[in-house]
């Protein structure tokens, strides 16, 4: 029992020692690095998925959280979120602009500079991060701030400088705490500055150029990152399989909400859906689905640069086409509702504020097409029912033809479209059996005549 003593005590100094000794950089989780992909723009669910995703990685004991970005910009909060995020985050941090032809324009690159390592493909760029190109503003803090808690837009030039030294300076004091180049943030934000991926490593913007995802991984094993709190994080990633974590249905459905062409598509349903409505009142179906859509397409419509020159165009279009079902303009309504719809499209997204972000003119052509169709198919459907012959009622009868079930002198009976009728004859008399044709009728009785009289009176004209 004595020896068996002195070995747990001698073993607890050994181990005292050795963690005593050990004062080289820790490691974080030793599990495979985690993955995620963000692409478009960044909005309130982009900022939910990147928030979930480091608890999740965190929880599963991944020693990083690699996320592939490409995006154009988006919202300025949600954006904020993400920053803050990566700045706060225990976990290592890498992000990875990918694919060939991909950016981390404007929000992206306040991201990008927030991580603990920043890499990029060949083909990528970054930069452009003025706040104009910020489809809104911080909520709360900032000058032009909505009162309605909605989106800031600054009053005057005066405010659009206090917002723009407000983000230089957000954006110089994350490259600083990253060790980035504090100058090229500042001239990011300033100047709009965009620069390649070789440039970027040139500047000491980024840490990495990678060419793959596998190359990537080769050259972070081994880096030592400082994540908050000050703790060191050695990477050994070299060789390992990455696990991606999916976003969530609901944060995969309400981001790809945040895109134009889908946007233009929502808007279109929601016009033809509440036009057929309003054509054939009662068929509640079309109606439902244009409301939804254009719910769908106002969500669309809050994380997305729209112009209300765009949408004035849009809803003016809509109003012509419904136009034309009420007011026989021979295709003159039509032909003008048709390219309101096009230049309501093409102007639809703010390009100066996001240049990336626009309607493809795919989308444009297509939806034009099917406005065409829809509209030829609901009029042609309307003009038909005009044009066809009354089948019921007294209308339904003009001109029909039967033969007298006996003499009409004037008033007698008469066997029309197999039926029984009360006649009168319009003039003079009707033998039995005799071709009559229906001229008009008075209450339930039918005024006729001979059909020789009109085939007589149609000779000698």
């Amino acid at each position: 029992m004595n020896r068996l003593n002195a070995l747990l005590i001698c073993g607890m100094i050994a181990l005292g020692v050795g963690v005593g000794t050990s004062r080289g950089p820790a490691v974080h989780g030793s599990g495979p690095p985690a993955r995620i992909q963000i692409e478009g723009a960044i909005d309130v669910p982009t900022a939910e998925y990147l928030e979930r995703s480091l608890r999740v990685a965190q929880d599963s004991g991944a020693q990083c959280l690699i996320i592939f970005l490409s995006t154009p910009g988006g919202l300025g909060e949600p954006m904020l979120r993400m920053t803050k995020a990566l700045l706060n985050s225990p976990l290592p941090t890498v992000i990875y602009v990918y694919p060939a032809g991909g950016f981390a324009i404007s929000a992206g690159t306040y991201i990008t500079l927030s991580a603990n390592i920043a890499a990029m493909h060949p083909a990528t760029t970054i930069g452009g991060a003025h706040p104009a190109n910020l489809f809104s503003m911080p909520e709360s803090g900032q000058e032009g701030e909505d009162k309605g808690g909605g989106r800031a837009k600054p009053s005057s030039d005066v405010s659009m400088d206090k917002i723009t030294n407000t983000f230089a300076e957000q954006a110089k004091v994350i490259a600083k705490v990253r060790g980035r180049n504090v100058e090229w943030a500042n001239q990011a934000v300033r100047e709009s500055k965009v620069v390649s991926a070789e440039e970027a490593l040139k500047l000491g913007v980024v840490e990495i150029i990678a060419d793959s995802p596998g190359d990537l991984l080769s050259q972070l094993d081994g880096r030592k990152v400082t994540v908050a709190g000050g703790a060191q994080v050695v990477l050994h990633t070299k060789g390992a399989m990455m696990r991606e974590i999916p976003p969530s249905a609901r944060e995969r459905f309400l981001h790809n909400l945040a895109n134009p062409d889908l946007l233009l598509i929502l808007l279109v349903l929601a016009g033809m859906g509440i036009m057929f409505e309003l054509k054939s009142p009662g068929a509640i179906l079309p109606g439902v689905v244009g409301g939804i859509c254009l719910l769908l397409a106002l969500y669309s419509m809050s994380a997305l640069p729209v112009t209300t020159a765009g949408v004035g165009l849009i809803i003016f279009a809509m109003l012509l086409l419904l136009a034309e079902l009420k007011v026989p303009s021979h295709g003159i309504l039509t032909v003008g509702g048709v390219i309101s719809f096009v230049l309501g499209a093409v102007l639809l997204m703010d390009t100066s504020v996001a240049p990336a972000i626009r309607t493809s003119w795919q989308v444009i052509i297509v939806m034009a097409v099917l406005l065409v169709l829809f509209f030829g198919f609901v009029v042609g459907a309307g003009i038909r029912a005009h044009r066809r012959k009354v089948g019921t009622g007294g209308e339904g009868l003009q001109q029909a033809r039967g033969r007298a079930l006996g003499l009409l002198a004037p008033a007698g009976e008469v066997l029309v479209e197999g039926e029984r009728w009360r006649a009168r004859a319009e003039s003079g008399s009707i033998a039995e059996g005799e071709e009559i044709e229906v001229v008009g009728q008075d209450g339930l009785t039918l005024l006729v005549r001979k059909r020789s009289v009109e085939r007589a009176t149609g000779a000698s004209s």
